[in-house]
């Protein structure tokens, strides 16, 4: 996707937003910056070009993570600029590279000369959930497509609701209150039932000196994590609202 089209794309979301001048010109100067001086990224040691047409999730959700941090500390310039960069690749994302990329470019040229869609952008505000996994998920539902209207609404839309996320401040609140309800029936239940079978199973194992009580405390343990799958999922809720890792 070329720079107009992004920017293009970053207006309407700064319009539908009202963001401040100064918040504005973060979040424009955010969305071209993976172009204008080509991130790089490091893996075993070595460092990497990253790549645009075929973007890692692990990359956009470290921006979207950075954004939000930083909107937490109400440092609105780091936000918006690091979000800025995460909507960069997901719109990048949203441009099939076609066979070989014989056809990238001339893709782009037609992208270029299309509107992006206020009512997808508003949509996309609109349809949010404040939460990492969201996002995930959404990363997960873009597709490459080759139309280019296709390729603007999947982009407007997918770059508005990643927005809302990110900045959606609204239910810190309500994470507040019921994780720290999850936390204390998790210390008091579920981590004592999974060291309490463990080692009752690892006790009587060195009695009988046979490995198979282990077998039903294992399945025991196993089956507490399985159950305690709501928590994890407040946990990550909860460092996503600034509550910080427990």
């Amino acid at each position: 996707m070329k720079w107009a089209s992004h920017i293009a794309i970053g207006k309407v979301i700064a319009d539908a937003l009202e963001l401040s001048p100064g918040e504005r010109k973060a979040f424009l100067d955010g969305i071209v910056e993976p172009d204008r001086h080509k991130e790089r990224g490091n893996r075993d040691g070595r460092s990497y070009r990253l790549s645009h047409h075929d973007p890692s999730d692990r990359v956009i959700m470290l921006h979207v993570w950075m954004a939000r941090r930083s909107m937490l500390r109400n440092d609105t310039y780091q936000g918006y600029r690091h979000l800025g960069m995460a909507l960069h690749y997901i719109q990048d994302k949203s441009t099939s590279k076609g066979f070989l990329g014989l056809t990238h470019e001339r893709r782009e040229e037609k992208l270029a000369k299309v509107e992006p869609s206020r009512d997808e952008v508003m949509k996309g505000l609109k349809e949010h959930a404040s939460s990492s996994e969201f996002v995930r998920r959404s990363l997960s539902e873009i597709k490459p497509l080759k139309d280019p209207k296709r390729i603007m609404a999947q982009a407007s839309y997918r770059s508005a609701s990643v927005a809302a996320a990110v900045i959606d401040m609204d239910g810190q609140t309500h994470v507040k209150k019921d994780y720290a309800r999850a936390r204390r029936k998790h210390a008091l239940a579920t981590v004592p039932l999974i060291i309490g079978s463990l080692a009752i199973g690892a006790s009587i194992s060195i009695l009988w000196s046979s490995p198979y009580p282990m077998v039903p405390a294992a399945v025991l343990a196993l089956i507490a994590v399985l159950l305690d799958r709501p928590y994890r999922q407040l946990r990550r809720l909860a460092e996503w609202n600034g509550l910080g890792k427990h």
